[in-house]
């Protein structure tokens, strides 16, 4: 019996093997051509795209001047990593998404108190919306900010019944978790986020030039991270992989692996907009819905995303089995259209099935591997 046991174990384990190095390699020739033309067409310095498909990235490319290391402000795209920063200490039980504003503001007025973490970080708060001038301040910190976003703030409806886009109820958020557990944002994103999806460059030091990360006293919860195509790739990656940390979808993932359990990535993803009055939201956001800092695509709810105001655009297409990240610094309502395009291409390419097979990009690739593991490069042609 147990050598029957070995022998299947070692026959699960080969075939594991097999399936992670067995990587379909697509055409991604009209990606790179349109990629080529979006950077040339808006006189870019730059761009990048990378591409997870069922659990391998199957394309990771940098054009113009970027590199694969290129680090760029992403703005709104913020707030799916302070989002997924929350649910790791909810998990943990240090915070609880039902915990109240009158918790740990005990002063505030009593029609906040009742305000809960989960509708300070969809957006449902009544809080209003937009970004308080001292974001972002250095003559503030996260607490005093936090603070003059309570005191001067004027309710614009009943918490859960309006949704209002901004960053001011995150703010509020994020000194919720500091008072929750003693400890400063920086530590509690570099404990949470960069060290165990091993983020190299991410931090909320959105316009320094400083290589490492760099602390920052009053971070701007919301929209205040810097990041790579690769750091963002790993949390996307992540969110695909229903909370694992291996970037595969077909084996178990190992507890000591997990990051979220899968019904907190799928909890986070549910829609808080339905049965709320829209007070305001982004031009280009126009029928999603919105759950705790990701957007909700209105084709499906298995399709979150959480682009920013300078077009950086990560997405994960449950329906298509994709993980992306669009690195871009430019302004998200010209070139929107665009990415969309660019997805619709990547989903059209990938949906093939593959030609052939390419060994897994390691999660540190040298320049030799990731140049290998390019796709031919088409002449560029002009935009449809």
């Amino acid at each position: 019996m147990l050598r029957i046991l070995v022998a299947t174990f070692g026959l699960t384990a080969l075939l594991g093997a097999t399936m992670a190095q067995a990587v379909p390699r697509y055409d991604f020739s009209p990606v790179t051509a349109e990629m080529q033309s979006f950077v040339q067409t808006y006189a870019l310095d730059g761009a990048s795209l990378r591409v997870n498909k069922a659990g391998n990235v199957v394309y990771r490319q940098a054009f113009g001047q970027y590199t694969l290391g290129t680090q760029v402000r992403i703005a709104s795209a913020s707030k799916w990593v302070s989002a997924l920063t929350l649910a790791r200490l909810v998990e943990k039980g240090q915070l609880r998404w039902t915990d109240t504003v009158g918790q740990y503001f005990p002063t505030v007025e009593p029609a906040k108190r009742g305000i809960t973490l989960e509708q300070l970080f969809s957006h449902t708060s009544g809080l209003p919306g937009g970004d308080d001038s001292c974001m972002s301040n250095p003559l503030f910190t996260l607490a005093t900010c936090a603070n003059r976003i309570l005191q001067q703030s004027t309710m614009i409806g009943e918490p859960g019944q309006v949704f209002s886009y901004g960053g001011n109820s995150m703010q509020v958020a994020g000194r919720m978790a500091e008072l929750a557990t003693g400890r400063s944002w920086d530590d509690l994103f570099i404990d949470e986020m960069v060290v165990p999806l091993g983020l190299n460059a991410t931090d909320f030091a959105t316009s320094s030039t400083e290589p490492g990360y760099v602390r920052n006293t009053n971070p701007r919860i919301a929209g205040g991270v810097r990041s790579t195509l690769e750091d963002y790739g790993r949390i996307v990656d992540m969110v695909l992989a229903n909370g694992c940390l291996d970037n595969t979808l077909l084996l178990p993932c190992r507890p000591s692996r997990r990051f979220l359990s899968q019904a907190t990535i799928e909890a986070m993803a549910r829609d808080r907009t339905v049965g709320t009055t829209d007070i305001s939201r982004p031009p280009t956001s126009t029928g999603y819905g919105y759950g705790l800092g990701q957007w909700i695509d209105p084709t499906s709810p298995l399709i979150v995303s959480s682009p920013g105001a300078f077009g950086f655009t990560p997405w994960v297409d449950r329906v298509n089995g994709i993980a992306g990240v669009f690195l871009v610094d430019d302004l998200n309502t010209r070139v929107v259209e665009d990415i969309e395009d660019i997805r619709a291409m990547v989903n059209a390419v990938t949906a093939t099935g593959g030609r052939r097979v390419a060994p897994v990009l390691p999660a540190n690739p040298t320049a030799a591997e990731l140049q290998a593991s390019r796709p031919v490069r088409a002449d560029n042609h002009a935009r449809r």
